[in-house]
Formats: structure tokens, C-alpha cells, sequence
């Protein structure tokens, strides 16, 4: 203790006063005695509101610095703040401070072992999650899907996602999230596509999929059993028979399709006709701020409108009811919930009464923020050659 306090200098500016002095000079001005008076009378040459900053620091005996195991000091703190004094302890041989943010040498070096060893721990994670991904995403696992065995809608599915998302080598689809266009109208028919693919084995997760594709263990789930179906990467499971690339390319920019597929081919116009409505209808009713999730009940009002009008002129038939429902929540007392359950039943009669009364509704344009989808694209211009007739015709003959 004796050691430390000798460390302890004095400041010049109180030389001149003896240990006793110094003292009695503090208890003064901590008893409020004017900082200009004991200026003046003890003749110290520093303005009067710095005066405390000459004071010796408080030696903290029940502290220890941890580096040096020697007694921590304080600063005096003014007069004002003497009641809560938030200095931090320090050391005086090191400059160790009593502080989670202390920025001492030995801190410093403490941290950067702390970092290091926190890394290896990390990778050491890291690795054991990448074996596990890799024996449970082993593609030797799964047989290949033979070519010939893929339905129409499998080559449609397949050949939009290869179309957005296939590597420059042509050996991986690339994770969505990484790509600028979207597959589909709706995140809800994207995840359809992935799954029904999936499913069938014709795309499988890559075990190189970064790791953060696949959320950690949990109550629910089991690493790495469950995984973000837009942060994964696929591979390919189909036996080309003969030239990969050849074949490969077939199915990016098939032929157009035959007689026997036309029926199945109808029903993807209506699945996605089906959807972009779905998207505009979101899209129409998020720009007004009306909460809505579409069921059972909306669908198959969407499908049988789409019996009798085109996505374009239903886009018209939406914009028309949410402006109603828009106008009749601003002009009463309803709540903005019932406005936004109106507009789906707005949307039925309106299409109702457009087919009694042989109304010519107008042709909506694309907006903006609803471009057309990869899988819309693909199947008007590539597979049934209609081009914007699918936009603009209702998915009833083919």
C-alpha cells in the first residue's frame, strides 16, 4: 500500500502545501466552501472550476488491478458530482481501468485470445456441420431421374428455374435469393415449383449449400434436416441419355409442345394466371395499407372469374373494387379490416354483373412493381407461343 501511495505524485501546482493541508484544502471544498475563496487563500494558480482536478486520487484498497494486484485508484470527481463519482478505477503502473470497454495492453491482448479462440471454437462448429450436411444431402443417394420420364409441368418448372438460376458452368442452380428475376408471381407458387421438383427428385439440395442455409437445432427441428428453400443450391438429378449439354439446353428452350400436353398445359395458364392476380390483388391492397390474406374463399373466386376475363381486365376489376372499398372506409364508420374483406366479394359481382349487362372492360397494363415472372415468360413465349395473349386472354381454350 505504502509502495502506491508514494507512486501517487502530487501535483506541482500544490507543492508548496503539506500532506495536511492538501487534505483539509478537499474536505473543504467538498464541504462547499467557494473553489475561487481556497483558490485565493491557499494560492494555487488554476481557474477556480478546475480546482479538484489537482486533487490526489483515491487508492481503492478492496480493488485490485488484475494484472498487477496492485490497488486501483480514483479520481476525484467536482464538487457537483461528488455524490454519484462515475470515474473509473485505474491503475497506475499499467492504466488498466475497471471497465468493460478498458483499452489497457493487457486487455487488448486478453481480447485478441478471446477473439482467437472464439474462431477456432466457430470453425470448429463449422465443420461439423458441414459432415453432417454432407451425409445427409449424399447425392449418391438418390437414383437419376431419367429424362424422358419428366411431364410437361416438370419440364416447365425446370425449365424457368434453369432459366434464372443456373450457373455459367451449367452445373448448379444458384440459391434464389441471389437471383434478380422471380420464378413466380407469388413467394407461395415459388416454394409449389421448388417442392413438386423436390419431391420428385429431379432437382436435389446441394451439400455445398452454405451453412447458414440451414437453420440450427431446435425443439422443432433437427440440423441440418430442415433448410430455407430459397438459400439453398441445387444440382440437377437427370440422366441425360446422351450429350449433357445438348440435352441441357433442350430443356432451357424446349420445342413447342404437342397435341397430348395441351390439356395439362391449360391448366398451368390458369395456375398462372391464377397467381399473378393473387399478386396484383397483394400488391393493390398493400398500396392502401389494407391487411388481407387470401384463402379457399378468394381462389376460387379468382378461378371462376378467370373463366370468363383476362388477368389484364381482372387487374382492372381489382383496382376498381379496392378504390370502392378505399372511398366507402373513408366516407363511414366501418373498420379498415371490414373495408378490406369487402373487395374480394366487390370483385365477384362486379365480374357478375360486367357478363349480364356484356360490359367491355378495359386492358390493364403491367405495373412496375409487378413484372411478369420467369415461369410466365417462359410458358407464353417458349412453350405455347401465345406471347402477351396470355396476359390479355382468358385461360379457357388452348
Amino acid at each position: 500500500m505504502d509502495d502506491i501511495k508514494a507512486e501517487v505524485k502530487l501535483n506541482e501546482k500544490l507543492a508548496h502545501l503539506t500532506e495536511q493541508e492538501v487534505n483539509t484544502l478537499m474536505n473543504r471544498y467538498y464541504n462547499n466552501n467557494k473553489a475561487k475563496d481556497l483558490v485565493e487563500e491557499y494560492k494555487i494558480d488554476i481557474n477556480p472550476s478546475k480546482l479538484y482536478t489537482l486533487f490526489p486520487p483515491t487508492v481503492c484498497d478492496e480493488k485490485l488491478c488484475p494484472y498487477c494486484a496492485n490497488p486501483l485508484l480514483i479520481k476525484r470527481p467536482s464538487k457537483s458530482s461528488y455524490s454519484f463519482n462515475t470515474n473509473n478505477a485505474y491503475c497506475i503502473n499499467c492504466g488498466h481501468e475497471d471497465s468493460m470497454f478498458c483499452n489497457c495492453t493487457h486487455c487488448q491482448e486478453k481480447k485478441r485470445i478471446a477473439e482467437l479462440k472464439k474462431e477456432e471454437e466457430q470453425k470448429k462448429i463449422a465443420q461439423r456441420k458441414r459432415v453432417l450436411i454432407n451425409e445427409t444431402y449424399n447425392l449418391n443417394k438418390y437414383k437419376p431421374v431419367k429424362i424422358n420420364e419428366l411431364t410437361l409441368r416438370d419440364k416447365v418448372y425446370l425449365g424457368a428455374l434453369l432459366r434464372i438460376a443456373l450457373t455459367e458452368d451449367m452445373k448448379k442452380i444458384k440459391p434464389l435469393e441471389y437471383v434478380e428475376r422471380t420464378l413466380a408471381p407469388t413467394l407461395g407458387y415459388t416454394k409449389e415449383i421448388l417442392r413438386a421438383l423436390i419431391y420428385k427428385n429431379i432437382i436435389l439440395v446441394s451439400p455445398d449449400s452454405k451453412i447458414e442455409a440451414f437453420p440450427d437445432s431446435s425443439d422443432e427441428i433437427e440440423f441440418p434436416h430442415v433448410y430455407y428453400i430459397n438459400k439453398v443450391s441445387y444440382v440437377l438429378n437427370i440422366d441425360f441419355e446422351e450429350n449433357y449439354e445438348k440435352e441441357l439446353a433442350i430443356l432451357i428452350n424446349p420445342s413447342e409442345i404437342n397435341e397430348e400436353d395441351k390439356n395439362e398445359a391449360l391448366k398451368i395458364w390458369q395456375d398462372i394466371s391464377l397467381e399473378e392476380c393473387l399478386e396484383y390483388l397483394n400488391y393493390q391492397m398493400d398500396k392502401v395499407k389494407f391487411e388481407f390474406n387470401a384463402g379457399e374463399k378468394t381462389i376460387a373466386i379468382f378461378k371462376d372469374l378467370l373463366q370468363n376475363f383476362s388477368v389484364c381486365q381482372i387487374y382492372g376489376i381489382i383496382y376498381r373494387s379496392i378504390a370502392n372499398a378505399t372511398k366507402y372506409y373513408q366516407e363511414t364508420d366501418i373498420s379498415r379490416k371490414q373495408a378490406a374483406n369487402s373487395v374480394v366479394g366487390n370483385c365477384q359481382r362486379y365480374g357478375e354483373r360486367a357478363i349480364i349487362e356484356k360490359w367491355q372492360l378495359s386492358k390493364y397494363n403491367r405495373v412496375h412493381e409487378c413484372p411478369q415472372s420467369m415461369i410466365s415468360e417462359f410458358f407464353f413465349n417458349r412453350i405455347t407461343k401465345i406471347g402477351e395473349l396470355g396476359f390479355e386472354m382468358p385461360p379457357i381454350i388452348l
